[in-house]
């Protein structure tokens, strides 16, 4: 434990706090990937619509 505090430290990056990072991004990614399907829905609805 005391390692990993020295390590940090001198890095300079808490891996607590990557980690939290990490997992925002990941939803903030699932989430711009989902309203890409959506989007993607609806313009083919509209081109179905327009044939």
């Amino acid at each position: 434990f005391e390692l990993d505090n020295r390590r940090e430290q001198v890095a300079g990056v808490s891996l607590d706090e990557e980690m939290v990072n990490l997992i925002r991004f990941q939803y903030a990614y699932q989430a711009s990937a989902k309203m890409i399907g959506v989007i993607d829905e609806m313009l083919q609805t509209l081109i179905g619509l327009g044939r």
